[in-house]
């Protein structure tokens, strides 16, 4: 019995209310969050981009800041007009959080290009390659967490060169 009870008892650590433990999986929806962020933008599915953001999300890039979702959806949409091919790769995710708050962190590397094989090559190739160090924040709504501020800070860019002849 004493076995039971202190396994038990172990169960709550953290805090005594348990409001500021998270989830076992809390950590899990946020960074899947993360993942279909960019999963709709590859997959040009913007408007699934309403059960990633928060109403009031907050994106900053070296272009400006956007607020609000509706405005975000439109942006990227309009944004990726302009690329064939997107390519987001999501390492090094850290997660906290704090109650019904979270602050992630990760690396985010983004291949641009066309879907055009050129000429001689194996497949097609990115013309522009970026890494950024990406900060998030989510928040828990009633339909779970969804992302609340982005922004990021370029590393590194890279562009390939123009082909001969252009």
């Amino acid at each position: 019995m004493l076995f039971a009870a202190l396994v038990t008892a172990g169960c709550g650590a953290g805090s005594a209310s348990g409001a500021d433990t998270p989830k076992a999986d809390d950590r899990g929806e946020i960074t899947q969050q993360i993942y279909r962020f960019y999963a709709t933008m590859e997959d040009r599915q913007f408007d699934k981009l309403n059960s990633v953001l928060a109403e009031g999300v907050v994106v900053k890039t070296p272009f400006g800041v956007t607020t609000g979702r509706d405005k975000v959806i439109a942006q990227t949409a309009e944004a990726a007009k302009q690329e064939d091919r997107a390519q987001h790769v999501v390492t090094n995710v850290l997660v906290d959080v704090n109650g019904d708050k979270a602050t992630v962190r990760a690396f985010v590397d983004q291949l641009i290009g066309s879907s055009k094989t050129p000429q001689g090559k194996m497949g097609p190739e990115p013309t522009t390659t970026v890494n950024s160090l990406m900060r998030y924040e989510a928040v828990r709504t009633p339909e779970g967490w969804r992302l609340s501020n982005v922004e990021g800070e370029v590393l590194w860019a890279a562009q390939a060169p123009a082909p001969a002849g252009q």
